[in-house]
């Protein structure tokens, strides 16, 4: 018997399901590579999403423009059974910084769970002197100016505008090196191609095998963060007023029936609760929110919007 079996297993799924999905797997479209917030959550959730629709749940990698691409997938789909993990930056400020993404998040994808929500890391090589506390390693960043560089898991993506944040609110310099996923933005640092990035505590998390050479310095959310309580805050290390969080939501193209989406909300508030299930995700540095529901994706739509809107204007990011 797997993980939560017993809680999930309940009588009227496998019927509902059976008649949404005709003997189709469902697919979970995410946007980044192995190890990557959406891919541990996505394949973590996949067994007991199986047991409660009564079908298999297989996931499937779309890189490219920051996650953009995974999404655009799933609103163009047209299966009736492709759902997508994605992050926040899809369904935000995406389509300002480029226009020509073939999707529009408001009118071609619907929420149906909150499903990750935490702090991201900022990260500097082990053998930088200044990296004995966050607020050293700032002001070094700072003299620097544009000598220095961070990397990001690409144009647009959360580590992007995290920096762009940081740059903004701690007046630094350092110029931007677009990457392809959060393992490549860690390499770049332990290498020296980059000096500094933001990641998510999926990879930062001790014991994962991934900071080999790094250092986390402090926690990008407003207050210290539940997976890494002893790392400070950037607004405990001076940079005032600092918040920014790395968040992620399933969701479902705009064409499917209130039905559907009823349905798929109930099973993922049935999974997301599940306590085996959260602990085995916590276990892999994701922290499950306790409002898992679409009016809280919305909520968080609107604070990433208000947040990040001006930012995409000051910073010049948008193509």
């Amino acid at each position: 018997m797997g993980w939560g079996t017993a809680g999930l297993c309940v009588p009227w799924t496998g019927h509902a399901a059976s008649e949404l999905w005709p003997g189709q797997p469902v697919t979970v479209v995410v946007g980044f590579a192995k190890g990557s917030v959406s891919e541990v959550l996505a394949s973590t959730l996949a067994e007991p999403m199986s047991r409660v629709i009564g079908q298999p749940v297989k996931v499937e990698i779309v890189e490219g423009k920051s996650g953009a691409l995974a999404a655009a997938r799933v609103a163009q789909s047209t299966d009736g059974h492709t759902l997508g993990i994605v992050m926040s930056n899809t369904l935000t400020v995406a389509k300002s910084i480029d226009p020509s993404l073939p999707y529009e998040p408001s009118k071609d994808l619907r929420p149906v769970a909150f499903t990750s929500d935490d702090a991201m890391v900022l990260v500097a090589a082990a053998r930088e002197p200044s990296t004995t506390s966050a607020a050293d390693f700032l002001a070094a960043a700072r003299i620097a100016g544009d000598k220095w560089r961070y990397g990001s898991q690409g144009v647009g993506s959360v580590g992007h505008l995290g920096m762009e944040l940081l740059g903004m609110k701690a007046g630094l310099k350092a110029r931007h090196v677009a990457l392809g996923s959060g393992p490549e933005v860690l390499e770049a640092i332990r290498s020296g191609q980059v000096q500094m990035g933001m990641t998510s505590t999926t990879l930062a998390t001790p014991g994962n095998g991934r900071m080999q050479g790094l250092k986390a310095l402090a926690v990008t959310s407003y207050g210290r963060a539940e997976l890494l309580p002893d790392l400070p805050s950037l607004r405990e290390s001076g940079v005032v007023g600092f918040d920014h969080r790395i968040w992620s939501a399933m969701v479902a193209p705009r064409r499917w029936s209130e039905a559907q989406v009823s349905y798929m909300v109930a099973v993922m508030d049935r999974v997301l609760h599940d306590k085996p299930w959260v602990t085995k995700l916590r276990q892999q540095g994701v922290n499950v929110p306790r409002d898992t529901t679409p009016a809280q994706v919305n909520r968080e739509i609107v604070r990433e919007n208000r947040l990040l809107g001006g930012i995409v204007e000051i910073r010049q990011l948008a193509k």
